[in-house]
């Protein structure tokens, strides 16, 4: 008897679990056009079931990341004027600017998800946002590098320096920096990188100012050489 009562107790916890595993919200039929818009850099609205830069349309909901497990929709999104920008992971509407900024990751016996968690950019004026590359990008005030506000960057006057891929660098009136930081032995009158430099070969990069020239090894090696 007490066999037989152990056992029907096991079903019942493996229906249970089976019945709870098929009640998680994995939507059907989403085109994901990530690819289609990459590298057009114009802001796209999302109709219902679309996904770009894994924002996704569901109904009258926006969710960010993988969707399963039950994770919720993102919060206080203004959907009427919800815009991505594909290719940059960037997003807006007519309150903020939105980038995944933190991606946390749940993990369950039976489902696992990792969704965008943190995702308003602090500082950024919707209106007057633009996308430089690389990352990078400016209201006019304030200047961000993947979601975050570089501290004391001049946004009036912040730009990229172009280069290959994994070269992260900008200048504004004041500083050069490299990703967020301030390259601080640089003058940002007079920083350049030339494409042509016979001494770039491979991942080896050379970049310099009035004064100085370096070697710059993605994605943070940087020494000083002679200069040319």
């Amino acid at each position: 008897m007490k066999k037989t009562l152990i056992f029907i107790i096991s079903i019942y916890f493996i229906l249970i679990s089976c019945k709870s595993q098929t009640e998680y919200f994995e939507p059907k039929g989403i085109i994901d056009r990530t690819e289609e818009l990459k590298g057009k850099l114009e802001w796209t609205t999302l109709n219902d079931k679309e996904s770009v830069d894994k924002y996704t349309r569901i109904g009258d909901s926006i969710f960010g990341g993988e969707i399963a497990c039950n994770v919720k929709p993102l919060d206080g999104i203004d959907l009427k004027s919800f815009k991505v920008l594909a290719g940059t992971k960037y997003a807006k509407d007519d309150n903020h600017i939105y980038y995944p900024i933190e991606i946390p990751c749940i993990d369950y016996s039976d489902c696992g998800v990792c969704y965008y968690g943190k995702i308003i950019v602090e500082g950024a004026n919707p209106k007057t946002f633009k996308y430089l590359g690389k990352d990078y990008a400016t209201d006019g005030v304030n200047a961000f590098f993947r979601g975050k506000k570089i501290e004391n960057a001049d946004g009036a006057t912040f730009k990229l320096i172009n280069g290959p891929e994994y070269f992260y660098f900008a200048v504004d009136k004041m500083n050069v920096y490299k990703h967020s930081e301030i390259f601080k032995i640089a003058d940002a009158e007079t920083f350049y990188f030339d494409k042509d430099d016979k001494r770039n070969i491979g991942d080896v990069f050379i970049i310099g100012d009035k004064n100085k020239e370096w070697e710059f090894i993605p994605p943070y090696s940087i020494k000083e050489v002679e200069k040319n």
